[in-house]
């Protein structure tokens, strides 16, 4: 891939967010509803962690009721800044560091901050595939 592709041209800056408060069957509704494989978890305006398609199935095949499950239960915590750090990037990264750091982490999405620190949103698997089709087209 072409290393001019930028995170900030892929990111989703609008990803699904679900409350930590919530449960395994709002989160299962929220993935249904926006087909998102992956969901940030937040409280106010602080994020906590996030959410897999795997970390959801998980809860499911130890074959618990999912409207009683907690988010906290079976989120993978992380934080923007401190101790136990999200997978991050920053919006003026590529993408292909992106992909190398979902590879190192073993994530399927890493969050994306701005040059405050803050986050703006997410960039997946897909979305870099996305770029990789964008930059192979204009080859042709």
């Amino acid at each position: 891939m072409q290393a001019k592709a930028r995170v900030r041209d892929y990111v989703d800056r609008n990803p699904p967010t679900v409350d930590y408060g919530a449960t395994l069957e709002d989160v299962l509704r929220l993935m249904l509803k926006t087909r998102k494989a992956g969901i940030v978890v937040r409280e106010g305006g602080e994020i906590l962690g996030t959410i897999s398609a795997a970390d959801t199935m998980r809860i499911i095949v130890e074959d618990r009721d999912p409207s009683k499950v907690k988010v906290k239960e079976f989120m993978s915590a992380c934080t923007l800044v401190g101790k136990n750090p999200c997978v991050q990037i920053h919006e003026d990264g590529f993408v292909v560091d992106a992909i190398r750091l979902m590879l190192i982490g073993s994530v399927t999405r890493v969050l994306v901050i701005d040059s405050k620190g803050d986050f703006v949103g997410t960039i997946s698997f897909l979305d870099a595939l996305r770029a990789w089709e964008d930059v192979e087209s204009r080859k042709t």
